[in-house]
């Protein structure tokens, strides 16, 4: 199983990652594995952050909604919070090109939507990350002044664009995006 973790989630909220594996691993109701990695999370103070209910046993704590919405969203809002940053239309040496509907449940986005959704579900930490690296691609094209070629939704979706902008905070304007770019499947 792989679980991602925000460590700045995590510091605003003031837990440890064994405290933050161990409420996940609940959540997922996952025991055997809870048993076996020997975490040491402060239940009370998971408690006294309203984050978990402890019952008698491990099966009987209870997650609370504070700590779902840490990490879970509704898809519909992450789908509509990418497509507010995504430009709906760029000018290429004189003539436009549309990138996408303007329309969140248009027909056109719908191919898009249906792989994102199978990217992120409903990973809010994975879309948080998607839509940061969006944002660096916008800043580094507009100060490129390449805006103009950026992909079209379906295809900066199907081909993972956003890992070519994780580590670019806009400010970079050389050749970086044309580095190897390797994820795991």
């Amino acid at each position: 199983m792989v679980i991602e973790i925000n460590t700045e989630t995590l510091t605003e909220i003031g837990i440890t990652a064994d405290d933050f594996l161990y409420l996940y691993l609940l959540y997922s109701r996952d025991y055997a594995v809870l048993e076996k990695l020997k975490l040491k999370p402060d239940t009370k103070a998971l408690q006294t952050k309203g984050l978990v209910k402890l019952g008698e046993g491990l099966k009987f704590h209870i997650i609370r909604q504070d700590f779902l919405d840490l990490f879970q969203a509704s898809f519909d809002q992450m789908w509509s919070e990418l497509l507010s940053y995504y430009p709906i239309k760029v000018s290429c040496k004189g003539t436009e090109r549309i990138l996408r509907a303007r329309d969140s449940n248009a027909k056109a986005n719908h191919k898009a939507k249906i792989k994102y959704k199978s990217i992120i579900g409903k990973d809010k930490t994975k879309h948080d990350r998607i839509v940061t690296c969006l944002k660096n691609e916008l800043i580094f094209r507009k100060k490129g002044d390449s805006l103009g070629f950026m992909k079209m939704l379906p295809t900066w979706v199907n081909s993972y664009e956003w890992d070519n902008y994780e580590n670019i905070d806009g400010t970079e304007t050389t050749g970086e995006t044309t580095r190897r770019i390797t994820r795991r499947l």
